[in-house]
């Protein structure tokens, strides 16, 4: 008989098999190659758009620098006037006490001013610029062929409290004033919890002995110095000697000495608000709490600026220039919206600088009794109503993209090029000055 073949398996859906097995991984390739180019693609629009952002955000910068220009040229202009008329001095000679137009308070820079001034920069279907535009909404428009804008923020240094203990002259007029403006800051008891908890190195520093170190930070040598003062109610009764710093004997680095990180202070002035984290005595929790009404960016021997509408500035600036005898008055809730209203009607809404002797007649018509060495405009008086020195932080937007530049021009004489600084009994008010950039940060 025949011999039968073996039963072999039937091979019929292999060739399916195959096909979607097949089909499965060239889908998973597919797949992956579209993921990867979306992303190139975003990655590359990103860059560009970052690009765009940047370069608006620089446009806003020195769009912010043309208006503070235009604000020293009416500052300079104002006081020349003046001197002219009364036939005191030179034109360039320096003055306070007159009135100024404050256009750069005023002008809101922003792309909505670009437009205003050279017309339309984009298409007709561009989306309306917003009137009130911040950082976490700014109004873009169209540009070319992408949307975008800028928005500036700009503000004067000189109204903040300069915590640059750099002034070495045993004679300065302003030295003693500073530090009674940071003890008049941090002496109300609610600021307890930041000088009675250990630091990150364990040490607790008390108002006193942030004071003192930040003198060390600045001064030029190795020596700590003493705080002269006398509190004889608390923290918020207190008598400033002057000089307000004396040496002692002890190692001013010796607060540095602790932990793996060790450093030396630096015995010279601060470069920027970031640098305060260095001091002993300085941290987060301060720098949140005080931060905003700090500034490191003036020159030496500069004086506080009484031309501000900002109520916790304001609060300060009266704290520090009222006797004892009128805290009550200051403390009164209903005393600071009624100081705002009455500087706004002087100042016609904000349009126009007063100077430091009207300021103190607006206090003591309100109640409060001005200590007496601030009622002059002697040299002796650390209040002034002219500035030298600008913030400015332009935020932009382009796509997705958001990019942010803050920056600070001086134009103090110093700071400046040799070009741009006034000579001698030459009139070049008119210079297109811009000032210098000693700050130039980007986010």
């Amino acid at each position: 008989m025949p011999r039968r073949r073996p039963h072999r398996a039937s091979e019929r859906g292999a060739a399916l098999l195959m096909t979607v097995v097949s089909v499965a991984v060239l889908t998973a390739l597919a797949v992956d190659l579209a993921y990867e180019t979306q992303v190139r693609l975003r990655a590359a629009g990103n860059a560009r758009d970052a690009l765009r952002a940047e370069a608006l955000a620089q446009s806003g910068v020195t769009m912010a620098r043309l208006v503070t220009a235009m604000q020293r040229g009416l500052d300079d202009a104002s006081k020349a006037a003046v001197l002219q008329q009364l036939g005191t001095g030179p034109t360039d000679a320096p003055t306070t006490g007159v009135p100024r137009p404050q256009v750069w308070s005023l002008v809101p820079v922003s792309t909505g001013l670009v437009q205003a001034l050279f017309g339309d920069a984009g298409s007709t279907d561009a989306p309306p610029a917003s009137a009130a535009s911040t950082e976490s909404a700014i109004a873009t428009v169209r540009l070319g062929d992408f949307d975008g804008g800028f928005d500036v923020r700009l503000e004067d240094e000189a109204q903040k409290i300069d915590v640059q203990m750099s002034d070495m002259l045993k004679s300065s007029a302003t030295l003693k004033p500073q530090v009674e403006s940071l003890l008049r800051l941090m002496c109300d008891g609610k600021w307890d919890p930041l000088f009675s908890r250990d630091h990150a190195d364990g040490q607790r520093y008390s108002r006193a002995d942030l004071l003192v170190h930040l003198r060390d930070w600045a001064d030029d040598d190795a020596k700590a110095s003493s705080l002269v003062a006398a509190f004889a109610a608390g923290h918020c009764s207190f008598e400033v000697g002057r000089p307000p710093f004396e040496e002692s004997f002890s190692d001013e680095n010796r607060p540095y000495d602790r932990g793996r990180d060790r450093y030396k202070a630096k015995n010279a002035r601060l470069d920027s608000l970031e640098e305060l984290h260095l001091v002993a005595g300085v941290n987060d929790a301060f720098m949140a709490a005080f931060g905003d009404r700090f500034t490191v960016y003036l020159p030496r021997g500069s004086k506080r600026n009484i031309n501000t509408l900002n109520e916790p500035l304001l609060r300060d600036l009266v704290a520090e220039m009222a006797e004892p005898a009128s805290y009550a008055t200051v403390a009164d809730p209903t005393f600071l919206p009624r100081l705002r209203k009455a500087l706004m009607d002087a100042r016609v809404g904000g349009l126009f600088s007063i100077p430091v002797a009207q300021f103190t007649s607006i206090l003591e018509g309100l109640g409060v009794t001005v200590k007496t060495q601030y009622r002059t405009t002697g040299v002796d008086n650390p209040f002034t109503d002219t500035t030298d020195v600008y913030r400015i932080r332009s935020t932009a937007v382009a796509g997705e993209v958001t990019q942010t530049i803050d920056a600070v021009v001086s134009y103090d004489e110093l700071n400046l090029p040799e070009h741009e600084r006034r000579k001698p009994g030459q009139n070049n008010n008119m210079l297109p000055r811009l000032g210098a950039l000693i700050r130039w940060r980007e986010e």
